[in-house]
């Protein structure tokens, strides 16, 4: 009885390390699957970029009506795309009260200004996503900066 119940602790450990091996395995499969996945969701909103590149950067007005459709319909491509992605949890960025936000903002200009508080976004250049919590891109943003204000000279004191 004894060696049966030796091959049987012999069959046990080796079935609980082909356990921990096959788990060790799958959670590398996961992590390549979910970073594969987010490559892929980056690439579709650099798609989504180019979209809002093209229409920041054409005037319908000077167009022709067959252009016209065709531009509406390249809207709808957007549209569509821009609803894939939300089904899948993309999001874009948001900044509700207009701040940089250290993680979420990648700040690629300053302009010098009193006009509004330090830090304060001007410019969206390129809008951030994130997938739940989880920051996919940065926004790249122009944020406002206190006016140099020239030293007090001696002079000035008199």
């Amino acid at each position: 009885m004894s060696a049966k119940k030796e091959r049987l602790r012999d069959r046990l450990v080796e079935l609980q390390r082909t356990a921990i091996g096959l788990s060790t395995e799958l959670d590398a499969y996961k992590r390549k699957t979910q970073d594969n996945e987010t490559d892929l969701f980056l690439d579709l909103v650099g798609v989504l970029d180019a979209f809002e590149n093209l229409f920041n950067n054409l005037s319908l007005d000077t167009l022709d009506k067959s252009t016209k459709r065709a531009f509406k319909s390249v809207g709808a491509i957007q549209r569509k795309l821009t609803r894939l992605l939300e089904a899948r949890g993309i999001a874009r960025l948001e900044f509700p009260d207009g701040r940089a936000q250290v993680g979420r903002c990648k700040v690629i200009e300053t302009r010098a200004t009193d006009e509004v508080e330090e830090g304060t976004i001007l410019a969206v250049v390129r809008n951030g996503y994130r997938r739940g919590e989880q920051v996919l891109r940065p926004a790249e943003v122009i944020t406002a900066s206190r006016s140099q204000t020239p030293a007090e000279t001696p002079q000035d004191r008199w």
